[in-house]
């Protein structure tokens, strides 16, 4: 099985942030979730310095699949049956798709390939 993320930048419509936010959550990710391949799905919120306006919200979906093409197409088939909201802002949605490459690493695992140890990595702050 090859495993991908397919990321997702969406914004709401000004003054409908409440509305878009339960429409994501609670409706369509379980509904792109149903689409075989989709084996999970987070959301995010842009936070921190720099929040510029514009799409502040990411979702992130894993995939798994042996055909990526026929899991693609899935999911085209199944949104024209997904429940739609217009608390969406359609125009200022990105979508890309990535192919994981290597393992999941933590902070617990060491160091990483280049030697460097994490307790000697700087640490910015944000000001």
């Amino acid at each position: 099985m090859t495993a991908y993320i397919q990321t997702v930048v969406t914004a709401p419509v000004v003054g409908r942030e409440d509305e878009f936010n339960r429409w994501y959550d609670d409706t369509h990710l379980p509904e792109v979730l149903q689409v075989p391949g989709f084996v999970a799905g987070r959301r995010y919120a842009l936070t921190g310095p720099g929040t510029a306006a514009g799409p502040r919200f990411l979702a992130v979906y894993e995939i798994e699949t042996e055909d990526l093409a026929a899991t693609l197409a899935a999911l085209g088939a199944a949104a024209r049956m997904m429940t739609a909201s217009d608390a969406m802002d359609q125009p200022a949605t990105v979508t890309d798709l990535y192919e994981v490459l290597g393992e999941r690493r933590t902070a617990a695992d060491g160091a990483g390939t280049d030697g460097i140890q994490p307790s000697r990595i700087p640490v910015f702050e944000w000001e």
